[in-house]
């Protein structure tokens, strides 16, 4: 359905209960998410080494940008949600200068620890070992977050679905990451591209098929 035929069904169909704000849904959406995380994190307890990882600035940066990039996806997520996306188009857009900044941060001074032998071989001993615990746990994280959001997101009437879940499962597999990188003591560079950024893509690209089927709003 276009945009001009999806405004004519919901002017026939009558007024309805306007949704919240994006910020105020936003903000509640981060609370349910902080409190959740924030269990999970004390179930499985926080890295040995955290205290000296916040001491480390490139570590504090790194996970700064993480937070700047997940807030900016739940935000255009619910943005979203809206048929005209709340007027805020460049706002899908934000979360990939965030994800820029992130990338420079976390992988600054270690692109020289990056051999593309080194990344195919950590897949294909962890592959042949069965050992995703990483993917794994980032989805466990995530799972409950992005229910949420998609719940939420479903109650609008999204047009651009293939954004909104891609952008959703974003901003839910982010904070998986977040609570992940706060909990492994692992920084070596090749793991964390293998195990922890391309299951992200992955789960991102299952999420706009989701989209497609879960957000279509007719």
């Amino acid at each position: 359905m276009d945009t001009d035929s999806l405004i004519q069904t919901m002017v026939e169909e009558g007024a309805s209960r306007p949704l919240p704000h994006p910020v105020k849904q936003t903000i509640l959406w981060l609370a349910g998410t902080g409190f959740y995380l924030g269990f999970m994190g004390g179930y499985f307890g926080l890295r040995p080494d955290i205290v000296l990882k916040i001491d480390n600035f490139l570590y504090g940066l790194e996970i700064f940008f993480l937070c700047c990039m997940s807030v900016s996806t739940a935000m255009a997520a619910f943005c979203l949600s809206r048929p005209d996306g709340h007027q805020k188009p460049w706002m899908k857009y934000l979360p990939f200068g965030f994800a820029a900044l992130w990338t420079v941060t976390a992988f600054t001074g270690a692109m020289d620890q990056i051999p593309i032998a080194e990344i195919f071989s950590a897949m294909s001993i962890a592959m042949s070992r069965g050992a995703f615990d990483c993917p794994k746990h980032i989805a466990l994280f995530s799972i409950p977050p992005g229910l949420a959001i998609f719940l939420i997101v479903r109650l609008g009437a999204p047009t651009q679905y293939l954004w909104a879940g891609s952008i959703a499962t974003w901003s839910a597999t982010s904070f998986g990451y977040l609570l992940l990188r706060l909990i492994e003591q692992n920084d070596n560079p090749a793991h964390l591209i293998v195990w922890h950024a391309l299951p992200i893509v992955f789960m991102c690209a299952l999420g706009m098929i989701i989209g497609k089927y879960a957000l279509r709003w007719r």
